[in-house]
């Protein structure tokens, strides 16, 4: 099959529509529309007033596109309105393109009463002169408003409309002026130099516009502001305001002196108020704020990674917390019982681009933790985490940002703060302003179409949610979840054409802007220092630095422990990697190591047990006595830690997460701080030295009392001597030193 090149192929041209009315401004030179044959226009040109009765120009649709594209024709709609050109004299240049049609016939209508009058009072050789009195303008009527009726039929194509319905009165058949009507027209035409503006329509000047009692009106002024309110009354409370402030003026007036007000005068105030003041009255400032402020083209970013946005959004979705293949397997009663939750999405989208170059989904409400683990992969080649969800795309969109610009919201201070200035990203915190980040707003928008696709949608608030149980309905596990969300970012919106790049896709933007060069990505060292957990004040001594119960020792570290001494120092461990820790070298010994650079600040120090290198915090954690008592404290408590979140929930491949920095916990330094003194409390009442008493106790064995026997409630029998520590063939055998200090897994067994 032979494919036709769209570049030679015919393509058909567009057809053009002109009304009769309309003006086409072709390279200066003005033309009427006078009729279309087939695709040919027949166009009459105009020169100033007058029209070339006896000279027409033709023009083909495909003229009229190409002088389009060159931009050498304007099309003025209805410019030729046909009341309009009847108004038009010469050196008249009256403004009244803001009347309609029907007024403009109107005023065409008048304007020929005029002048037919001033030609038959001029008029030497005519039959009669009428003058400018009362029965001459009456007889002057009688005789031409047949012939007027006439020039209306023909001139328009239509009759004018039939006179006023006047009580007594016969009604006109079709409309004509009065004998004083017409004399003020002729005086205001005469007045104003027989210009069309002279008779004008002035509906504004009719009626008194002050017919309201200055008491009444008062009141509807006073009462009217309340309107403005954040109580957001209706028009009919106002005006039930204002009839009761009006009752209590009355009931001390007699009648023929009271004041009254209807609803609608009450109402036309109401509509005549500030419309910016209503609104900051009844919705707030700051919707007030947003609404009529000014917006701009906004801040242009033509560098990929020149300035990135990143917030967090709580998914409008509930998800299962089970994984895919244990779902399947589980009873309609057991699926009630599996727990619904709501995920946080943090995301980072290079303005530039669009592109979504961060990503973190989390479990329960924004945390430092996610934000951290979101901007550790705006840095990081994510193709790996995309393959694994089944995408199709590649999602290597990485690099160091040149500017991040967050909200000041507590999860991007602090230890958030710490680690981007680690890997040298400045961040900025504009505004309050969402508008001040629209570029990740507008992204959030997009993303809830991911949420339509499921059941169990939360929507935004109880009211647009109504009666839908979205947690009964909720059918996607989190796993499902994740996989759909990194296909719907890579598959689907980075390869959908966006209106803010003009129709480009995000990817390719991307490509482009990536052959100008993109700013180099930290290396792992940096990586690990920034977004590993700071464990503070740490001492060494000769068995070297220890951090959640592990032992980490090196000669470097020896050295360092000769220059400081009993001071503390500063380690970082690496969640993903318990087989080494960072620690920071103190300012005044820097460069006077052997072999270690002035410029570098951390020492890598690796674990004495080999056994822990490649194994993961949470891995540590979970298989400690003392953190898993304190996971069933704070999961009794409604606050559960969740430190293997996406290790125990997610399908996905642990490898692959582990090199996509995805954590595969969820913990904070200070929820370390917690679970690393539970280690240390647990190793003490463990390994601790024997408590001996300050005096003899009398028998052969050293000691004190320690605790009494625990008995149920009527067991006890008060003859019963309480039991003490010389009775330790009763007691557990306590347990002998291991080889090391270090707390393994036998512990826990």
């Amino acid at each position: 099959m032979k494919v036709l090149n769209p570049d030679s192929a015919t393509r058909a041209e567009r057809a053009h529509l002109f009304g009769r009315h309309d003006r086409l401004l072709i390279d200066g030179q003005s033309f009427r529309v006078e009729r279309k044959v087939k695709d040919t226009h027949v166009l009459q040109p105009v020169t100033g007033d007058l029209i070339a009765e006896d000279y027409f120009v033709v023009k083909s649709d495909k003229e009229i596109n190409a002088l389009i594209r060159s931009k050498r024709i304007r099309i003025d709609e209805g410019y030729y309105s046909k009341a309009l050109a009847i108004l038009r004299v010469r050196f008249d240049d009256s403004d009244l393109t803001d009347l309609s049609e029907e007024e403009l016939r109107t005023l065409a209508w008048k304007k020929e009463w005029c002048v037919r009058f001033l030609d038959a009072a001029t008029n030497l050789q005519g039959r009669w002169r009428p003058r400018r009195i009362i029965d001459d303008f009456a007889r002057f009527v009688e005789e031409n408003r047949d012939l007027m009726d006439r020039w209306y039929l023909d001139t328009f194509g239509e009759r004018r409309r039939p006179g006023r319905r006047i009580k007594g009165e016969v009604r006109k058949a079709f409309d004509y002026p009065s004998p004083s009507a017409l004399k003020k027209w002729l005086a205001r035409f005469i007045n104003g130099n027989c210009r069309m503006e002279s008779l004008r329509p002035h509906y504004s000047e009719c009626g008194n516009r002050n017919q309201l009692d200055p008491r009444a009106a008062d009141v509807i002024a006073i009462e009217v502001r309340k309107y403005a309110s954040l109580l957001q009354p209706r028009m009919a409370d106002i005006c039930e305001d204002v009839d009761l402030a009006l009752y209590n003026i009355n009931k001390n007036l007699p009648e023929h002196q009271q004041v009254y007000a209807s609803h609608n005068a009450v109402r036309r105030k109401i509509h005549l108020l500030d419309p910016f003041m209503v609104d900051a009255g009844r919705k707030g400032s700051d919707y007030a704020f947003r609404k009529y402020t000014p917006v701009g083209k906004g801040l242009q970013v033509t560098q990929a990674l020149g300035r990135v946005e990143m917030d967090d959004w709580e998914v409008d979705l509930h998800t299962l917390v089970a994984k895919s293949s244990f779902w399947k397997s589980l009873t309609p009663k057991q699926r009630s019982l599996v727990p619904r939750i709501r995920t946080t999405l943090t995301a980072g989208i290079d303005c530039a681009s669009r592109a979504i170059v961060g990503f973190n989904l989390a479990f329960g409400p924004p945390s430092t933790a996610a934000t951290k683990s979101a901007l550790r992969s705006v840095m990081i080649d994510k193709s790996e985490l995309a393959e694994a969800a089944g995408a199709t795309a590649s999602w290597h969109m990485h690099g160091r940002p040149l500017n991040l610009a967050t909200d000041g919201g507590p999860v991007f201070r602090s230890e958030f703060d710490t680690a981007a200035s680690r890997v040298s990203v400045p961040r900025v915190v504009p505004e309050q302003d969402p508008r001040k980040r629209g570029t990740i707003e507008a992204f959030f928008r997009i993303i809830k179409r991911l949420c339509r696709y499921f059941a169990g949608r939360s929507f935004s608030n109880v009211v647009k949610q109504g009666d839908y149980p979205a947690e009964e309905l909720a059918s996607l596990t989190v796993g499902e979840f994740y996989r759909s969300l990194i296909r719907f970012i890579v598959d689907h919106y980075h390869m959908r054409p966006h209106r803010g790049l003009e129709g480009r896709t995000p990817y390719a933007q991307w490509e482009e802007l990536a052959k100008q060069g993109l700013p180099p990505a930290p290396s792992d060292e940096q990586l690990a220092v920034a977004f590993g957990l700071t464990r503070r004040q740490r001492s060494i001594t000769k068995h070297g630095i220890e951090s959640v119960g592990i032992s980490y020792n090196s000669m470097e570290l020896a050295e360092v422990h000769m220059k400081v001494g009993q001071k503390k120092v500063d380690a970082i461990v690496e969640p993903e990697d318990l087989g080494h820790v960072y620690v920071l070298i103190p300012k005044h010994i820097r460069g006077r190591i052997e072999g270690i650079p002035g410029s570098q600040h951390f020492l890598r120090v690796p674990a004495v047990d080999p056994k822990f290198k490649g194994r993961t915090l949470a891995d540590h954690l979970l298989a400690k006595r003392a953190v898993r008592e304190v996971l069933k404290q704070e999961e009794a408590l409604g606050r559960p830690i969740r430190i293997s979140a996406h290790r125990d929930l997610l399908d996905l491949s642990r490898g692959v997460m582990d090199r996509a920095a995805v954590p595969s916990h969820v913990v904070t330094e200070k929820t370390l701080d917690m679970l690393e003194k539970r280690i240390r409390f647990a190793a003490q009442a463990a390994l601790g030295p024997d408590r001996h008493a300050a005096e003899e106790t009398g028998g052969d064995q050293p000691g004190e009392l320690v605790a009494t026997a625990i008995r149920r409630r009527g067991e006890r029998d008060d003859a019963d001597p309480p039991r003490t520590i010389q009775d330790h063939d009763a007691l557990p055998k306590p347990r002998p030193f291991g080889g090391s200090l270090n707390l393994d897994d036998g512990e826990d067994a």
